[in-house]
């Protein structure tokens, strides 16, 4: 019986010698559409990142005094609470749960609408219908410390 003989140059993927590994991330999830937390919480899955779903800002409030995230995606219009005096709450909340990237979520995904909400103090915008990619691209430019306040994750048109 003969063996495979496998070049690495082939069969294992090319990572830059430099590169870390993708650390694993623990997301909060707040959106009172049940339908959205299972999508979101299954790209975080995918991403092999752990996270727990609540459907409102209070929700939210108590699982961030509970334990440590280390991002909120969270919509921005649900029916409950404003976003707004969501994030407001998290950020009066004692450290290091203040200090939390928020990310939200629009079904809107207009410039001006994520302009606002990145001046009001979200770390990113993310308009609906959410992709893998996009959810991946925003969980990780907020949590590696590398986000934008000037940059919106708008569908591309």
């Amino acid at each position: 019986m003969s063996e495979r003989l496998q070049s690495p140059e082939t069969d294992a993927p090319v990572r830059p010698v430099n590169a870390a590994e993708p650390q694993r991330q623990h997301i909060l999830i707040v959106d009172d559409h049940a339908l959205s937390r299972r999508l979101c919480a299954g790209y975080c899955d995918l991403f092999d990142h752990t996270s727990e779903t609540v459907g409102g800002g209070a929700e939210a409030i108590d699982a961030l005094r509970r334990e440590r995230f280390h991002a909120v995606v969270m919509n921005v219009h649900m029916a409950e609470a404003g976003a707004l005096e969501v994030l407001y709450a998290i950020r009066a909340l004692p450290s290091p749960a203040n200090d939390v990237p928020v990310i939200g979520l629009t079904a809107i995904g207009r410039d001006e609408e994520a302009q606002r909400w990145l001046g009001a103090g979200f770390a990113g915008v993310l308009a609906k219908p959410i992709t893998a990619a996009r959810l991946y691209t925003a969980l990780c430019m907020v949590t590696e410390g590398q986000a934008d306040v000037a940059r919106s994750w708008a569908p591309a048109l």
